[in-house]
């Protein structure tokens, strides 16, 4: 039999906003697991920050831009199926990054009918450290709980960000949530002090998402202070700027559960940060601060 017909196996990653999806394929990528492996890379918002971020010396990536992957996506999707089946040589696997809203299910069942691919594994990230405040947003919930039912297996990170009482009750409700799933327990470093603002009651309602592009150097003591002051607004937010220091360096700007964090980066050719939130007065009062920097 000729491997161009050969089904190519693919690799569903899920997991909420902020649960570590961009770093498990940068994982992926520098470990060699996978070769020759396409990274089809998605993210809440117009504008695809994640597949910037991936570190990938190899050019498979493919942007798909269309916002949230269960809904609306499909078409898309199906058609990027499609014209990777018929490249000359296609890759030897594909590894989909779900949106962070995303449920598992209806993208399971467009990779199990897309014709040239077998679905192989589904694995969703769970950020153990956040996981007792999705579960109570009643916004959010319904997502979070799909997102680890529907798998075959479960990746728990920072684990170690929990004491010992509050690792063995997240462990029992996620257990409870999907007993069948396969679990790996993972550490992560230390984290960085969330906002004090983070305490404060949170936004409620459905999720909106707004992209803001920085045609200039920004100051980033003054982006730190409107992202920290927006916690209860915030659910996550992440991009790349370009300081206005004298190196005009860039970094990747990343707050997710009230944490936020800034890593030096190399050159990029989009400075834009995606933030994802509860809409009303706050969130236009942080869009309209943030585009006025």
């Amino acid at each position: 039999m000729s491997t161009s017909i050969l089904p190519i196996p693919a690799t569903l990653l899920c997991g909420f906003l902020g649960s570590g999806k961009t770093t498990r394929i940068n994982t992926l990528i520098a470990s060699g697991e996978l070769t020759n492996a396409l990274f089809l890379v998605n993210d809440f918002g117009r504008i695809n920050i994640d597949a910037e971020l991936i570190e990938s010396q190899e050019d498979h990536i493919l942007r798909l831009t269309n916002g949230c992957a269960c809904c609306g996506i499909a078409g898309n999707l199906s058609a990027q199926l499609r014209d990777i089946r018929r490249w000359p040589t296609p890759p030897a696997h594909l590894v989909f990054e779900a949106s962070g809203i995303a449920r598992p299910r209806p993208l399971m069942q467009l990779l199990d009918a897309a014709r040239g691919f077998q679905l192989e594994h589904t694995e969703t990230l769970v950020d153990a450290s956040a996981f007792t405040r999705h579960y109570k947003d009643t916004a959010i919930k319904d997502i979070v709980v799909a997102q680890i039912q529907e798998v075959a297996q479960l990746r728990i990170n920072r684990i170690n960000w929990l004491t010992d009482a509050q690792r063995e009750r997240v462990l029992q409700s996620i257990v409870a949530l999907n007993p069948t799933a396969s679990r790996t327990l993972e550490k992560a470093g230390k984290p960085e002090a969330a906002s004090p603002a983070a305490a404060k009651a949170r936004g409620s309602g459905p999720l909106a998402t707004e992209s803001v592009e920085f045609a200039n150097v920004i100051d980033l003591a003054a982006l730190e202070a409107l992202l920290s002051e927006a916690t209860t607004t915030l659910v996550r937010a992440k991009g790349v700027v370009q300081a206005n220091d004298h190196a005009g360096s860039y970094h990747v700007i990343q707050l997710a559960g009230g944490r936020m964090t800034r890593t030096v980066t190399r050159a990029h050719h989009t400075r834009a940060l995606v933030v994802i939130g509860y809409p009303g007065k706050d969130m236009d009062r942080l869009i309209a601060s943030l585009r006025a920097l």
